[in-house]
C-alpha cells in the first residue's frame, strides 16, 4: 500500500467512527444543544450590537482572537502505536502522507475562520473600516494565512526542544497579530508587506527545518493522541464512550457532602453517582457552565421579550440532563458494580433520584437571577414552574428512553 492510500484508509476509519459518533451525539441532545444556540445567537446578536459601547474595543479583540487561531494549527496524522516500529524506517518515503495531512488540517481548520468570519461579518461591517469586497478579501488572506501557519507548525514539530518549538509558536503569533491588525484595518499595503516577509520565511528558514531535521515520532504520537481522547470526551459529554480517558479530581467540598447519604443498600448507586458527579469525568464541570452561561443569558435577556426567559430555562434544564445520562455508563467498564448485590432497577431510580435534586438545584438558581432582573414576577414564577416541570419530565419520562436507546 502506498502512502497516500495509508492515509486516505486512516481517515475513512476515523470519520466513519466519528459519524457513528455524532449520530449518537444527535439523539442524545447534541441538536437541542445546536437549535439552541441558533436560537440564543438570532435573539440576541442585534441586541447585543446596538448594547455595544461605541468605545468598545472590537479591532483589539478580533485582531487578538483570529491571531491566535491563526497560531494555533495542529496537524492531524493519524499515526498509531505500530507506526513507531512499521512507519520510521521508511520516513523517507512518507511525502504524500505528509501533504495529505497537511491539507487536510489546513482545510478542517479554514472551515473554523470561515464560519467564525461569516458569524462576526455585522460586527465587523458596523464597527470597522471597509465594505463587503475588504471582508472578503480579509477572509481570503486569513485562509492563506492558516495554511502559512499550517506549514510553519510542521516545521517547528521537527525541533528537538519543546522550548525551542515554544519560542517559535509566541514568534509567529506576533506576526499574526500585525498581519490581522493590518487586515482589519484595511491597510493592504502594509499586509501585503507582511505577507511577503512570511513568504520569504518559509522558503529560507522553515524550508532548513524540513530538510534538515527529522520528524518526531512520539510528539507526533502523543498529539494524535490528544485530539483523539479531546473529541471522544466532547462525545462522552453527549453520550456513551466506554474507551474514554476521563480526569479525576479530587473536590472534596463537594465529594464529601455525599458522605452524609445513609449506609443502606437502596442508597448504593446514589452514593456511586454521587461521586462520580462529583469528582469523575466532567459532569461537575458542564453543570457549573450549563448554569453560569443561562444565568447570563436569563440575566440580558431584554424586558420586551421576557417570554424567552422560561424558553431559556427549559432548553438549559433540558441540556443539562441530556449530559448527564453518560453517567448511569460511566462505570461499566468496571467489575466491582457489576457484583453488587442490589437490583438494576435502583441504578436508575438513583440516577434519577440525583438527577432530579441536580436539576431542581439549577431551578432555583435560574429562579433566582430571573426574580433579580427587571423582569416582572410573573415570569420569575413561571421560571420556576418551567424548570420544575422540564426537570420532572426529564427524569420521569426521558431518562430511561435514553439510557435504553444506548
Amino acid at each position: 500500500m502506498n502512502p497516500g492510500d495509508l492515509w486516505r484508509e486512516r481517515a475513512l476509519g476515523f470519520w466513519n467512527v466519528a459519524i457513528r459518533y455524532i449520530r449518537l451525539m444527535a439523539t442524545g441532545g447534541l441538536m437541542v444543544a445546536i437549535y439552541g444556540t441558533l436560537l440564543i445567537i438570532g435573539v440576541y446578536y442585534q441586541s447585543f450590537l446596538d448594547w455595544l459601547p461605541a468605545d468598545f474595543p472590537v479591532l483589539q479583540i478580533l485582531t487578538v482572537l483570529f491571531a491566535f487561531l491563526l497560531t494555533r494549527s495542529p496537524v492531524r496524522t493519524f499515526l498509531k502505536e505500530g507506526d513507531l516500529v512499521f512507519l520510521l524506517p521508511f520516513e523517507a518515503h512518507l511525502g504524500p502522507y505528509i501533504r495529505r495531512s497537511l491539507v487536510y488540517s489546513w482545510m478542517l481548520q479554514s472551515t473554523v475562520i470561515f464560519f467564525l468570519l461569516f458569524l462576526l461579518a455585522p460586527l465587523y461591517i458596523e464597527r470597522l473600516p471597509g465594505d463587503t469586497m475588504a471582508f472578503a478579501v480579509i477572509m481570503g488572506a486569513l485562509i492563506l494565512a492558516k495554511l502559512w501557519n499550517v506549514l510553519a507548525e510542521w516545521g517547528e514539530l521537527r525541533q528537538q526542544f519543546s522550548i525551542s518549538h515554544w519560542r517559535h509558536r509566541w514568534l509567529r503569533f506576533a506576526v499574526n497579530l500585525v498581519l490581522v491588525f493590518f487586515l482589519l484595518q484595511t491597510d493592504w499595503g502594509f499586509a501585503l508587506a507582511i505577507a511577503v516577509i512570511m513568504m520569504v520565511v518559509l522558503g529560507m528558514y522553515y524550508r532548513q527545518m524540513y530538510d534538515k531535521q527529522f520528524l518526531k515520532w512520539e510528539t507526533l504520537l502523543q498529539q494524535e493522541n490528544q485530539r483523539l481522547n479531546a473529541f471522544y470526551r466532547f462525545a462522552n459529554s453527549f453520550t456513551d464512550v466506554r474507551h474514554v480517558k476521563s480526569p479525576v479530581h479530587r473536590r472534596r467540598w463537594l465529594a464529601n457532602q455525599f458522605d452524609r447519604v445513609t449506609h443502606r443498600k437502596a442508597n448504593t448507586y446514589i452514593y456511586l453517582y454521587g461521586k462520580t458527579f462529583a469528582r469523575s469525568g466532567d459532569y461537575f464541570g458542564v453543570f457549573i457552565r450549563l448554569s453560569l452561561v443561562g444565568g447570563l443569558l436569563i440575566y440580558a435577556s431584554p424586558e420586551a421579550w421576557d417570554w424567552l426567559v422560561v424558553v431559556i430555562v427549559g432548553l438549559f434544564i433540558y441540556m443539562t440532563g441530556a449530559q448527564m445520562v453518560p453517567m448511569y455508563f460511566h462505570h461499566d467498564i468496571l467489575l466491582w458494580p457489576s457484583i453488587y448485590p442490589v437490583a438494576d432497577h435502583m441504578r436508575k431510580r438513583a440516577l434519577k433520584t440525583l438527577l432530579r435534586g441536580l436539576l431542581f438545584v439549577q431551578t432555583f438558581w435560574f429562579t433566582v437571577i430571573a426574580a433579580l432582573t427587571p423582569l416582572s414576577m410573573t415570569i420569575a414564577a413561571l421560571t420556576l414552574l418551567a424548570g420544575v416541570a422540564v426537570s420532572l419530565y426529564f427524569t420521569e419520562f426521558k431518562l430511561n428512553k435514553s439510557i435504553d436507546e444506548k
